[in-house]
């Protein structure tokens, strides 16, 4: 989290980021239990740079590819793209 916010300061110095919508998509072997607290930080995180937190698409998968068998994970991330 630390990396991630020092690699993005210089960016908020030029006010670059202010205004722009951000979402947080992530899959994790657990699914959301596990990856409910970096989706806690990083609205307030970003909210520091000015940015408009959009939402969050948190799906649970544990092998890369997997995701493409869970239909109702790609449905559900598909929806909130299209929302957008």
């Amino acid at each position: 989290m630390k990396s991630l916010i020092d690699r993005m300061r210089p960016f908020f110095a030029k006010v670059k980021l202010r205004g722009n919508k951000w979402i947080f998509v992530t899959p994790a072997a657990e699914g959301p239990r596990v990856s409910g607290p970096l989706a806690q930080m990083l609205p307030l995180s970003f909210d520091y740079f000015g940015m408009k937190f959009t939402g969050r698409v948190l799906a649970k998968v544990y092998e890369k590819g997997e995701i493409k068998q869970n239909q109702r994970e790609l449905g559900r991330a598909f929806k909130f793209g299209t929302s957008l």
